[in-house]
């Protein structure tokens, strides 16, 4: 960076002082200084940016904490919001229940698969036989202690990464993936 002398004897680097003011290129100007001195600007203005942009932010953050405030005094005022079902009340009997006079079959009895059974217990079952039918895995899976399904199996078969295939006899068989 080039150097002036000051009056008082110090020393100055060049175009201190003029900021803000067009830079008028002194003897001995560089390219460098005259880079660095556009730089300058551009660190400025972007400063004044960033000013202006924490102000409109902190003005934002204002209008939200009023707003969160207001929604609040209103939610209060309504009182506790009552749980909804298909935009019906739920107090409210909807029409379908109201001609329904005979229940319903069966309800759901929830999982069907016990959670002992996992993709990794199927996993280490095909690993052992080497391949098998959903039904031979799930038998086997059942000799240990928990009874599954093979209609189970079929599904954690394939979310364990088995390869599935038709035997000779035609069935859909699982095995590992070798390779």
């Amino acid at each position: 960076m080039a150097i002036t002398s000051d009056e008082d004897g110090g020393l100055a680097p060049a175009g201190a002082g003029r900021r803000g003011a067009p830079a008028v290129p002194a003897e001995g100007d560089s390219p460098v200084v005259r880079a660095g001195e556009r730089l300058v600007r551009r660190i400025e203005t972007l400063v004044q940016e960033i000013a202006r942009l924490r102000a409109d932010n902190d003005e934002l953050r204002r209008q939200v904490r009023e707003a969160v405030a207001m929604f609040e005094r209103a939610a209060t005022v309504v009182g506790a919001p009552r749980p909804r079902r298909r935009g019906l009340a739920v107090d409210a009997p909807s029409p379908a229940a109201a001609r329904r006079k005979r229940p319903r079959g069966r309800a759901a009895k929830g999982r069907a698969t016990p959670p002992e059974v996992t993709t990794e217990v199927v996993r280490a079952v095909i690993a052992k036989l080497g391949q098998g039918t959903a039904a031979e895995i799930a038998s086997e899976i059942t000799r240990a202690g928990v009874k599954v399904s093979g209609r189970a199996v079929r599904f954690l078969a394939e979310r364990a990464g088995a390869e599935t295939f038709r035997g000779d006899d035609g069935q859909r068989r699982y095995r590992l993936h070798t390779g």
